[in-house]
């Protein structure tokens, strides 16, 4: 979204202010990091060039020297010895919903989600997010189950959902934030975010790292409601995912209480609806009891 002009103008922020402050580095235009190796890290610059986006150009080498100082408190080593003691690093252990974007650089510890999601052990620096690598996780010799969990509770803990009052777009759907880059957690336990959802649960979506939307499905109302709301909602969460900061996904998920997670629509390249049978049966049966006469445009096209 932005000309080649205002791409090349961050960049250079970018490479003056990491070059002055590290030395040598690289950058990798295509994945949108930037690796240093006297630090031993790769920096992530999406959520940075999102946040510039928002504001005007004249800004933007204070926001990236802003940014790419706190680098300056994660010394590879300090980094290491708390990563190599599972009691001393186990309060600071989350569990953060990403794409593979954000862990091909290293062999992190992930649970596999629905449509290219997945749930990432990381640890908490402080407003940063750093993925735990395999090899650290080896060493603790504790159950993975049981290391997941705990990331699971801290993250719940530590970041409540808050409804936001006014989304964008009008639905019967709701918008939930959290503070931190780990509130991307709640998807997987949102019967505690969202206790009203029923059995046949809510299709989900987590546009940003601090979003968390939230459309349920009801047996009791009609099912064209239920198709009208999920598309306003789909629209406001792809917007969200374009807009960032903190992108993660425009995908949305099938989300029931004590159920694994499944898909329901593919977003990256138009629409594709992926629900499993027994949704698409709930709505299609809804649809066509509602229909006197059939209508070709109500609801989605199942």
């Amino acid at each position: 979204m932005w000309s080649d002009e205002q791409r090349k103008l961050f960049l250079s922020h970018v490479e003056e202010v990491v070059g002055t402050r590290y030395g040598e580095y690289a950058v990798d235009e295509g994945d949108g990091t930037v690796s240093v190796p006297s630090l031993d890290c790769v920096l992530g610059l999406s959520n940075l060039a999102q946040t510039c986006r928002t504001v005007d150009p004249g800004e933007w080498r204070t926001i990236v020297y802003n940014h790419i100082e706190r680098l300056d408190g994660f010394s590879p080593d300090a980094l290491s010895d708390k990563l190599s003691d599972y009691e001393q690093v186990r309060d600071d252990l989350r569990i953060r919903v990403v794409t593979c974007v954000h862990t091909d650089k290293v062999d992190a510890v992930v649970d596999p989600l629905p449509l290219g999601l997945s749930s990432c052990l990381s640890v908490d620096l402080g407003g940063a997010a750093c993925p735990v690598d395999q090899g650290y996780f080896d060493g603790w010799g504790v159950e993975r189950d049981e290391v997941m969990a705990v990331a699971l509770a801290n993250s719940l803990a530590a970041d409540q959902l808050r409804a936001e009052t006014a989304p964008e777009l009008p639905g019967d759907f709701q918008v939930y934030i959290g503070e931190s880059m780990f509130a991307s957690a709640h998807l997987l336990d949102l019967a505690r975010a969202a206790p009203h959802i029923g059995e046949m649960g809510a299709v989900v979506a987590v546009p940003a790292a601090h979003t968390v939307m939230v459309c349920p499905i009801d047996l009791a109302e009609p099912a064209e409601k239920f198709a009208d709301s999920s598309a306003t909602m789909l629209a406001a969460s792809y917007i969200r995912y374009l807009a960032g900061p903190n992108s993660v996904s425009p995908n949305a998920l099938w989300w029931r209480p004590d159920h694994p997670l499944e898909g329901f629509a593919r977003m990256e390249q138009g629409f594709e609806l992926v629900a499993p049978e027994p949704l698409r049966s709930h709505l299609r049966t809804g649809l066509a009891a509602e229909q006197e006469p059939p209508r070709p445009d109500a609801g989605l096209d199942l």
